[in-house]
């Protein structure tokens, strides 16, 4: 491991900005026998923090910067990232809020670590409630009429390995529910959660779970609910709306869900069932595409239904931002911009794309411990003009802005589905718009996919978003029926 040495140093570069001091360490001494180390190239401030940026002509090393306040007290501290240490990139920014009189900084290198993707780590029981308390709680929630409990389920927690946005190994958790007293042969379900902006609200966690999931395990299936990364115990933030990442981690989930199965002597049937709301039905699409692009041979999709999915991100979904000024929420937007800075490289700080106020008071917000509606509460009607001025200009009418097309990467129907899949979409949606399911729909049946359908869950009532989620469950549980 290397580091920018505090004990040996032999010069500081002083940076004076607004009443504070940044010392950074300027001289890599090595720590290990390598034959190059790691140079510190430049350092700048600006109103939107300190940027370091090294060099390192060893291949495939990986990061993290440190900080500290003293070189005589305290002890050194991973800094803030807006998305995980370490990472392969050699450069980083110091955001501008609240730095101190003064500020030293060193660099860790070590070598990227090999992903072992679905490897089990840990599991723990999270808790075993029979039928007849399922289905008091289905009368709760108002789905009683069209689904009762055929047994009770038993739910636990774990942790697997995955990669994540920039081919470096990371865990990620997740939940797996089964059905109490069966123990198979089950069919696998994968179920994709919808948006959740606190880490402790992810599925996996204490207090929380997932409707569908304890649904479906009910009814005699196993099931798995990935949190996706920077949720549950996932370290870093949220990579929210990342296709590939969500697709990679339903993969390595399902992998380590299996393990876990087998470990508690549940066997599987074969047939592999994936479905997921809103942000879950984005997640759907990617992870479908994933397994039957990449993993043929070793899963095969028996049916899928995603559903009230932004599959067109980077077309409908993105031009009723652009049009809409009184659009209906405006934090998926918010989190958007915070996932996306680090995975596409937008900026070294979330502030220096911000316009004020929103530059002071967005970020602390976007760290995964704050909600929704927390979030939602300093946001503007017009989710775009939380842009300082002349990047929303740019982002309004650039077709080659890199967020547009960051958020063109994140499109989800670019591809031909093998296994029946059913989209589920209600037409009064303006979160997640009824033409984007309508545009995957066409293109999928433009490249001849076999077996794809769009379907109105709450028709003949043209229904809104939320309202669509236990018509879009009703659907689904009858479809899967079916095979």
């Amino acid at each position: 491991m290397n580091i920018f040495s505090e004990t040996r140093m032999n010069r500081f570069t002083p940076i004076w900005k607004s009443g504070w001091i940044c010392l950074l360490l300027g001289l890599v001494l090595p720590a290990t026998s390598r034959a190059a180390e790691p140079t510190l190239t430049s350092i700048a401030s600006t109103t939107n923090g300190v940027r370091l940026t090294w060099e390192d002509p060893t291949p495939e090393q990986a990061y993290t910067v440190q900080i500290r306040e003293s070189l005589t007290n305290g002890t050194w501290r991973n800094a803030t990232t807006r998305y995980r240490w370490p990472w392969p990139h050699p450069h980083w920014g110091d955001a501008p809020r609240s730095l101190p009189a003064a500020r030293y900084y060193r660099v860790v290198s070590e070598p990227a670590a090999v992903p072992n993707r679905g490897n089990l780590r840990t599991s723990a029981l999270q808790g075993q409630w029979d039928a007849e308390f399922q289905n008091r709680v289905y009368t709760n929630w108002g789905i009683s009429s069209f689904v009762h409990a055929k047994y009770g389920v038993v739910s636990r927690s774990f942790i697997y390995e995955t990669v994540d946005p920039f081919g470096l190994s990371i865990t990620a958790s997740a939940l797996l529910i089964l059905p109490m007293g069966n123990t198979g042969p089950l069919p696998l379900v994968s179920v994709q959660h919808g948006t959740t902006a606190r880490k402790v609200d992810a599925p996996s966690q204490p207090n929380s779970g997932d409707m569908w999931a304890s649904v479906l395990a009910s009814l005699g299936y196993a099931v798995v609910v990935p949190d996706y990364l920077g949720l549950g115990t996932s370290p870093g933030y949220q990579a929210y709306l990342h296709a590939k990442s969500e697709a990679t981690c339903v993969v390595d989930a399902l992998r380590a869900g299996k393990a876990l199965c087998a470990s508690n002597q549940v066997t599987l049937d074969g047939r592999l069932f994936l479905t997921g709301f809103s942000q879950g039905g984005h997640v759907t699409m990617a992870a479908q595409q994933e397994l039957e692009t990449r993993h043929s041979d070793e899963f095969t999709v028996t049916a899928s239904a995603p559903c009230a999915g932004t599959y067109d991100l980077g077309g409908v979904n993105f031009e009723s931002l652009l049009n809409d000024p009184n659009y209906p929420i405006a934090y998926p937007f918010a989190m958007i911009l915070a996932a996306y800075l680090p995975i596409y490289q937008l900026g070294d700080t979330l502030e220096e794309l911000l316009a004020e106020p929103y530059r002071r008071t967005l970020p602390p917000l976007l760290d995964g411990k704050y909600d929704e509606t927390q979030i939602e509460a300093v946001l503007p009607k017009d989710p775009i003009a939380i842009l300082r001025p002349d990047y929303q200009a740019d982002f309004r009418t650039n077709p080659n802005h890199p967020l547009r097309q960051a958020l063109n990467d994140n499109t989800t129907y670019r591809w031909t589905p093998k296994a029946p899949t059913k989209l589920i979409h209600c037409r009064g949606d303006r979160i997640a718009l009824f033409g984007g399911a309508e545009t995957a729909y066409q293109s999928f049946t433009n490249h001849n996919a076999c077996c794809v359908s769009l379907v109105d869950p709450g028709a003949p009532e043209e229904l809104g978003h939320e309202d669509c989620y236990i018509p879009s469950l009703r659907e689904v549980l009858a479809w899967f029926a079916t095979f």
